[in-house]
C-alpha cells in the first residue's frame, strides 16, 4: 500500500472518530429542572420534554409551541428526557416529546425516556422533530415508537434549521428558523384548541346527568 492511501486512511480515521465523538457529546442525556409556565392556566395541562441539543434552535421551537398553549389558557410544564423527567402522566391532556435529529433518527435521550414512560395509555401526544435538512426517517421513527406504546398521536412536526420549511415561499439563515418557532406556535394554536373542545365534552356531559 503506498504512502499516500496510508496517509488518506488515517486523515479519514481521525475524521470518523472526532465526528463520533462530537456525536455522543450532543447525544448524552441533559439533566434539567421542570419549568411550569402559566402555572394558573385551568384550560388544560401539558408535559413538554425535549432534548436542548448544542443549540438554541430546539429551545426555540419548543419555547413556541409551549406559548401557543399557553396563550390559550394552558398550564405547561417543560424540562428535558432524563432519568429525573417525570414518568406519571395522569395529571397531563397532552404529552409533547421531541429534540433534534442525530444519525438520520431522533435522539437518544428522548428515546430512552420514551421507553421509559412505558405504556402511554391513549395519552393524547404531539412530536416535534428537528434538523438540519434530513428529517422524515426521524420524525418517521418517533411517530411508530408514541405508537407502539399506546399513545394517541395528535400530530407529528418536523422542522428545519436550514432547509425550507415552506417549500412555496422559501427564506433563509434566521427567517427560516423564525418560521420554524412560528409554525410551531401555530400548531400548539390548533392543538389547544381542538383540545380543549374535547375536554369539554365530558364535562357537559357529566352536567347533564346532574
Amino acid at each position: 500500500m503506498s504512502a499516500l492511501w496510508i496517509g488518506l486512511i488515517a486523515v479519514f480515521a481521525a475524521i470518523a472518530a472526532s465526528g463520533a465523538w462530537l456525536f455522543s457529546g450532543r447525544n448524552r442525556e441533559v439533566v434539567s429542572e421542570v419549568t411550569t409556565l402559566n402555572p394558573e392556566g385551568g384550560v388544560g395541562a401539558a408535559l413538554v420534554v425535549y432534548h436542548p441539543g448544542k443549540s438554541d434552535f430546539q429551545r426555540r421551537v419548543f419555547s413556541g409551541f409551549a406559548e401557543g398553549l399557553v396563550a390559550n389558557g394552558w398550564r405547561v410544564e417543560m424540562t428535558t428526557p432524563s432519568a429525573q423527567a417525570p414518568t406519571g402522566l395522569a395529571g397531563y391532556d397532552l404529552l409533547v416529546l421531541g429534540g433534534p435529529t442525530y444519525g438520520f433518527a431522533p435522539n437518544r435521550p428522548i428515546q430512552k425516556y420514551l421507553s421509559r414512560l412505558g405504556d402511554l395509555g391513549g395519552k393524547r401526544t404531539v412530536t416535534i422533530i428537528t434538523a438540519l435538512g434530513i428529517g422524515e426517517r426521524s420524525t418517521g421513527m418517533m411517530e411508530r415508537l408514541v405508537r407502539q406504546a399506546n399513545g394517541d398521536l395528535v400530530r407529528a412536526l418536523v422542522l428545519y434549521k436550514a432547509r425550507p420549511n415552506d417549500d412555496d415561499n422559501p427564506v433563509d439563515g434566521k427567517q427560516n428558523q423564525e418560521l420554524a418557532v412560528e409554525m410551531a406556535t401555530q400548531a400548539a394554536n390548533e392543538i389547544a384548541t381542538r383540545a380543549t373542545d374535547e375536554l369539554a365534552v365530558p364535562a357537559v356531559q357529566e352536567q347533564a346527568t346532574d
